[in-house]
């Protein structure tokens, strides 16, 4: 849903600086998650960071740079800690990238390649860039700007749109995405524009929604990159490590094709043939393959997959035009029946059972509507349309209505626009839903006219805080 204009890009050309000039440097213990390391030349610029235990100067390490969509540094980090561990990786997640301008990330990638690179032995050839959902993007264009990224995973979005991939690429390309992800179907079309480009490229799905992938998959995405490291020459070629990862991935796909998850193992083993062909023999994988495609369980999954994507887009747009219409008024409240009805209809298809086309392109839509909704809803705030952000508020309610920070946000939108009992009712709606920050709710500035309400002073001593202090 993050978006990027087309501009000039003036990020950092990554450089690289030679282990001399880190002797005596004092840095981050290797082996442990730091949460936070401060920039030297960058005021307010963090990131998380992972050095592998075995981390020293006296040779170069490849370092993948992470960027989250909330500025969430540390959860990258830890998801590709066991395989940064494993393989050799140095990992930092900035905690100041976000969606929105691109100068925000664009500042944040600067000073976290600056910082990181006279601290650490990097090595120039082996500089990696993962993204989750508009971070995503960013990596991309992190790749694009510098030319010296050689590996980007991209995490629940692709390419920007004024930037899309092209036979000239010089990285290549590991893309995941959740089996309930509204991305979903941007990552396999640009799975498949990446196949006719002839590009490096390999799609990872697991179950799960919008989201970083798990760390099971982040291993396979690192070593799908030590792969293509030394299929590019990048990196020395380990006939050992080669064996051991095959091995490893074959011995996966078997698994899930005894345990009957036919469609995945079919996926792995069509992967392994492409990864490791001109490497290794991959005849019987290839083979492996051409038989379950011809499977009715294979044949069904790629069927649902499709439908889904089908059904998708085709509600998604009614469901977008329905939202829009539901707060194109001035009863924040209201919403037109089409919308509750389509609510209900989606609702009840995003809980079945069992995964299917109905099920994955209902928990798309619902959630590429709260993201499109919740978005809005931070323009509307910031333009002061208070009303018109408490009426998205109110149907994003409607979509997750045990979610407390809705209530909350819905709350600051009522007091802001002098709806002073509104605001005291959805506040307490949020401490009912599991809202506790006392301390959030003291400093807030949105409720400041609220300060001399007995049902705001309720709330406070409530949650703890004696309201005369």
């Amino acid at each position: 849903m993050h978006c990027l204009a087309r501009r000039a890009l003036p990020w950092l050309v990554l450089g690289v600086v030679s282990s001399t000039s880190l002797s005596g440097t004092q840095g981050p213990a290797a082996g442990q998650i730091v949460e936070k390391v401060t920039c030297a030349n960058a005021a307010g610029q963090t990131y998380a960071l992972y050095l592998p235990s075995r981390y020293s100067p006296d040779r170069p390490w490849p370092i993948l740079y992470a960027f989250d969509a909330g500025a969430r540094g540390l959860l990258p980090v830890q998801r590709f800690r066991d395989a940064a561990e494993r393989y050799g990786y140095i990992v930092a997640g900035s905690n100041n990238s976000r969606n929105g301008p691109i100068e925000v990330a664009n500042e944040a990638l600067r000073a976290m390649v600056a910082d990181t690179m006279s601290r650490f032995s990097i090595d120039p050839k082996r500089v990696y860039a993962a993204g989750f959902s508009g971070g995503a993007r960013v990596a991309v264009l992190a790749a694009i700007a510098s030319r010296q990224v050689v590996g980007v995973i991209g995490c629940g979005a692709g390419f920007p749109p004024d930037f899309p991939p092209s036979a000239s690429m010089t990285f290549a390309y590991f893309g995941t995405a959740g089996t309930d992800d509204f991305n979903y179907p941007e990552m396999k079309q640009l799975d498949d524009t990446l196949e006719k480009l002839g590009v490096p490229h390999r799609l990872e799905v697991f179950e799960g929604t919008h989201d970083w992938p798990p760390p099971e998959v982040c291993t396979r995405a690192l070593e799908w990159m030590e792969v293509q490291a030394m299929r590019s020459t990048v990196r020395a070629r380990d006939d050992e490590l080669l064996d051991r990862i095959l091995a490893t991935d074959a011995a996966d796909a078997a698994v899930e094709e005894k345990a009957g998850r036919l469609y995945d193992a079919y996926s792995h083993y069509g992967a392994l043939a492409t990864m490791f062909a001109g490497l290794r023999d991959v005849t019987a994988y290839a083979q492996k393959a051409r038989q379950l495609a011809g499977v009715r369980a294979v044949r069904r999954v790629q069927s649902e997959r499709a439908t889904s994507i089908e059904r998708q887009l085709s509600a998604d747009a009614r469901f977008a035009r329905l939202a829009d219409e539901a707060v194109a008024g001035d009863d924040p409240g209201s919403a037109i029946p089409a919308f509750l009805q389509d609510l209900a209809a989606l609702k009840s298809q995003s809980d079945r059972p069992t995964s299917d086309a109905f099920r994955m392109a209902a928990r798309r839509v619902l959630s590429a509507t709260w993201i499109r909704l919740n978005d809005a809803t931070a323009g509307d705030m910031a333009s002061g349309q208070f009303m018109r952000a408490a009426a998205r508020l109110s149907l994003m309610a409607r979509i997750r209505p045990d979610n407390s920070r809705v209530d909350y946000t819905l709350a600051r939108a009522y007091a802001r626009a002098g709806k002073r009992n509104a605001a005291v009712q959805a506040l307490q709606s949020a401490v009912r839903k599991g809202f506790t920050d006392v301390a959030a709710i003291e400093a807030e500035p949105d409720f400041e006219s609220l300060r001399g309400e007995d049902g705001f002073r309720k709330i406070v001593a409530g949650l703890g805080k004696d309201p005369t202090t």
